[in-house]
């Protein structure tokens, strides 16, 4: 299942909330990617579905018996 479903169905069933923006990094890291934008970051740097943090967050989930 692409991460963005598992963060919509997971915010929906209130077992996971998206975190606050914070504001893009000052210079801008080499890895960030202005042209993708992150759901549960609500921000651009990377798409949802390559969200380490949004892994980890459904992996501690499960991990929990969630």
């Amino acid at each position: 299942m692409p991460l963005i479903v598992a963060l919509e169905t997971l915010v929906k069933k209130g077992y996971l909330q998206r975190l606050d923006p914070k504001p893009v990094p000052s210079p801008i890291p080499r890895h960030y990617d202005m042209n993708q934008y992150c759901a549960y970051h609500k921000r651009q740097g990377h798409s949802t579905d390559c969200c380490l943090a949004l892994r980890h967050a459904i992996q501690n989930l499960i991990d929990d018996g969630v």
